[in-house]
């Protein structure tokens, strides 16, 4: 079996205020595969973004990106590991002071891609998601729609191996809800891998995906 994209052992985990978020928390994600994570707000949903970006570290087990231990002492290979994942939602926000385009390329030029390059994928996704006319407005002149379409759009571009989604069809009207299913079904049958969390089970049906509940601390 290949190397997991995503290996958390045990995980004990307390929020802020000493209350216990985590306990024994396992998971499992392989390349290619999808899971989808259902929870409650306030069981734990973003704590485990968290945990998987290295912004938060737990009280014990262990969490592996990529076959590497996250550790708060490795900032710098944290921030290597952070360039193969992308996201929405959550801790994946719009920077305000850029425009839609240059959000939408950020992981390129962090990664250090060719102008060419940047210039060829970012016509690619603003025609895929229909924002070829918003590609120079800033976020606080897109709509919310708009703005989750963009958010999307960044995640697409640099086919990065882990996508994290954070309620990915909340506020969406139907057909803008519909077409992030089907992108969701592409990128589901890519290769990439892909962790989906939400407040609900979507009512969707994806492909290489397994299916748990956040409930008490635990995956069940």
């Amino acid at each position: 079996m290949s190397e997991a994209i995503v290996q958390l052992n045990n995980v004990y985990l307390k929020s802020d205020r000493a209350t216990e978020v985590f306990r024994d928390l396992s998971l499992t994600i392989q390349p290619g595969e999808s899971v989808l994570v259902v929870g409650s707000a306030g069981s734990g949903k973003t704590l485990l973004t968290h945990l998987l970006l290295g912004l938060r570290f737990p009280e014990s087990g262990a969490v592996e990106l990529f076959g590497e231990l996250v550790k708060k002492r490795r900032q710098g290979r944290l921030r290597k590991l952070r360039r193969k994942i992308g996201g929405v939602g959550g801790p994946f926000q719009l920077l305000p002071t850029l425009t839609a385009g240059d959000n939408i390329t950020l992981p390129l030029v962090v990664a250090g891609e060719p102008r060419r390059v940047i210039r060829d994928r970012l016509r690619k996704v603003l025609t895929e998601f229909s924002l070829l006319r918003q590609a120079s407005a800033f976020p606080h002149q897109l709509t919310r729609v708009e703005q989750t379409l963009v958010l999307f759009a960044r995640a697409s571009i640099a086919n990065q191996p882990l996508l994290i989604v954070d309620e990915p069809l909340a506020g969406l009207d139907l057909k803008t809800a519909d077409r992030i299913y089907k992108w969701m079904t592409r990128v589901a049958v890519s290769g990439r891998s892909m962790l989906i969390l939400s407040s609900d089970t979507l009512g969707i049906e994806l492909p290489n995906c397994r299916q748990y509940r956040l409930e008490n601390g635990v995956l069940v």
